[in-house]
């Protein structure tokens, strides 16, 4: 019987010891001297602030005989040093193990900008933050603007010393802090080009016409008003001399003619800009009639 006993107990793998058999009571019972033997040293105790703790593979950061790596529940966000149960465990063996980690934050902030170059001209407005496209911390996400001059954690500053009433060259920086006081700082250029010089008025639309020739009122709406036909000087009218193109007077544009059309005609492709025209009667030096075109400044 006490054959058959020994025989039927299988010992499980890794187990060393010796078997020690006493008579209890008319019956016998067995001892085993010792154990199962598991080894651990965890040889990366940093973990990254704001990691998954689900996703970290504590097998491959240890030395151990075992085959299985359990660790129970732990805040990554919680900078410092912690104390952590880890549980390993040799096929049905298991064995609890009190370890150190510490929580650190070693990754900055990213910064992104727009553009890398900003253009603008004397006088415009201008926002060094139109620039950013976005300041984040890859845990904590979007990072706002402060004013805090002393700030060290959880915000933006931006130094700039862009002048927008003279020009040249400048530049803006933008340095950023993380809930946990990394820091990460990045600069783009601004230039500020002169203003353009306003452009001169001509000075023919400068000049007001002097002249005491006054057009009749009938035509001053640029010419486009034609007088009627009884304005038009007579077929019949008698000349009392030899009718040469010598005028009495004319008006400021200095050009007269005896066809109205033709110095309709004149006065609208040589007007100047911003100016109109209007056409009146004039006289040659044998009193024939014609026509003359002036010029006036239009308001």
């Amino acid at each position: 019987m006490m054959k058959e006993l020994l025989k039927n107990r299988k010992v499980p793998l890794g187990v060393t010891g010796v078997v020690l058999v006493t008579a209890v009571g008319g019956g016998y019972a067995y001892y085993e001297s010792n154990k199962v033997s598991i080894d651990y040293t965890l040889n990366n105790n940093v973990v990254e602030y704001g990691s998954d703790q689900e996703k970290i593979d504590w097998l491959k950061q240890s030395t151990t005989n075992g085959n299985k790596v359990t660790v129970a529940k732990f805040d990554t966000k919680k900078i410092g040093e912690i104390e952590v149960a880890f549980t390993v465990c040799l096929d049905d063996t298991c064995k609890e193990f009190p370890q150190k980690l510490e929580i650190k934050d070693t990754i900055s902030p990213v910064i992104e900008l727009k553009k890398e170059k900003v253009e603008i001209t004397e006088g415009d407005k201008f926002d060094p933050v139109s620039n950013i496209a976005s300041v984040k911390d890859v845990i904590d996400g979007d990072i706002k603007k402060s004013d805090d001059k002393k700030l060290t954690k959880n915000g933006y500053l931006i130094d700039s010393n862009v002048d927008t009433k003279k020009s040249g060259s400048y530049k803006v920086k933008i340095i950023a802090y993380d809930v946990n006081g990394n820091k990460t700082e990045k600069e783009y250029a601004v230039t500020v080009k002169e203003k353009p010089e306003e452009a001169k008025p001509n000075q023919t639309q400068q000049q007001k016409p002097q002249t005491n020739y006054t057009p009749p009122t009938t035509s001053q709406n640029q010419g486009s008003t034609k007088p009627s036909a009884s304005n038009k000087p007579s077929n019949n009218q008698t000349q009392t001399c030899v009718a040469n193109g010598q005028w009495r007077s004319t008006g400021n544009s200095g050009y007269a003619g005896y066809d109205y059309d033709e110095v309709f005609q004149w006065g609208e492709e040589h007007c100047p800009e911003n100016h109109g025209y209007a056409v009146g009667t004039v006289h040659d030096i044998c009193g024939k009639e014609g026509w003359s075109v002036e010029f006036f400044e239009l308001h």
